[in-house]
């Protein structure tokens, strides 16, 4: 699992736990961007597609971000456009993958890239908070 978000918004003054600089960031922020691929136990993808990108709707004119990190993002490839055509709603996507029986279950290990903050947003869009 892979992951696009604004970048921190929030930076400490004085000495937090990781845990606070994390609610702090992801409280307020959207998720941009949701990359999935899928393997066996030994690590095989399976046959034809295994990996799917998902565009969330976002605007960088109107949504909390950080301008360092969106042109971080616009020089690496991002279109930002898409957002504005064919985008998922992260209520929509988090409702079907709680039906998808992904979530919970005992056969599906995740394996986040950046951890505290993907599962932090996944965490978010699952409780289906803003």
């Amino acid at each position: 699992m892979g992951m696009e978000f604004p970048g921190m918004v929030d930076r400490p003054i004085r000495e937090i736990t990781c845990t606070w600089l994390l609610r702090c960031n992801v409280n307020p922020l959207k998720v941009i961007q949701l990359d999935l691929t899928f393997v066996d136990e030994d690590g095989h993808p399976p046959p034809n597609y295994s990996t799917w990108q998902l565009i969330f709707k976002f605007c960088n004119m109107e949504d909390t971000h950080t301008q360092t990190f969106i042109e971080l993002l616009t020089n690496s490839g991002h279109h930002f456009k898409k957002h504005d055509e064919k985008v998922i709603q992260p209520y929509e996507f988090a409702r079907l993958l709680m039906t998808s029986g992904m979530v919970l279950s005992k056969c599906v290990w995740w394996l986040p890239i950046q951890c505290g903050y993907e599962l932090g947003y996944m965490l978010k869009m699952l409780a289906d908070e803003n």
